[in-house]
């Protein structure tokens, strides 16, 4: 479809455009992708917590980190060198979440996967963002699905801190983060 600014919106897969959207200053700044990085975390604490709780799934954990924002840049209206400019209308009406179940559902018919293992991993992105004033319409109701809304928790700020606090000298204040509920961010020299 044809974007306001009069470019082609773009489908690319979500693994190679950016999965993160932030607009500052009217000007439409585009993100890496995170999932490589969720990946990492996500076999780091699997690798703590796995043989404390043997059954806990590393699958479907890798699974719901894979899967939790795969509609996101169809959210988007992404033009043809990949920019988002604005959430699209389908993505205004019906969001990222609702559309990745729908997304879930189709493929998990094709591969005839079994109707358990699709509710668990629908419910993983139903509750990626944990609560209701996030979008989840379900908070986390097993192991792995809390796994994956805590790792995502935890990518998102901290992008949001690093991003707030990189034109910030050391000793310096950030400007209040609105993402951050509100905080104001220290810059402290040490690495």
């Amino acid at each position: 479809g044809e974007t306001q600014e009069g470019s082609t919106q773009t489908m690319l897969p979500s693994c190679l455009t950016p999965c993160k959207y932030k607009i500052e200053n009217a000007a439409p700044i585009f993100l890496p992708c995170p999932k490589t990085t969720m990946l990492k975390a996500a076999r780091a604490v699997c690798a703590v917590y796995k043989p404390l709780y043997p059954t806990l799934s590393t699958e479907l954990v890798y699974a719901g980190i894979i899967l939790h924002d795969v509609a996101k840049t169809q959210e988007l209206t992404v033009g043809d060198i990949g920019l988002a400019s604005a959430y699209s209308e389908k993505g205004q009406l019906l969001g990222h979440i609702n559309m990745g179940m729908a997304m879930v559902e189709r493929a998990a018919a094709e591969l005839m996967t079994s109707e358990q293992t699709t509710m668990l991993l629908q419910h993983m992105l139903l509750a990626h963002h944990g609560v209701p004033e996030f979008g989840s319409p379900r908070p986390p109701m097993f192991p792995e699905a809390e796994l994956v809304s805590q790792i995502d928790v935890l990518d998102s700020k901290l992008f949001e801190m690093f991003d707030a606090l990189a034109s910030v000298p050391v000793g310096g204040f950030s400007e209040r983060q609105w993402a951050l509920d509100n905080r104001q961010l220290y810059k402290h020299g040490h690495e």
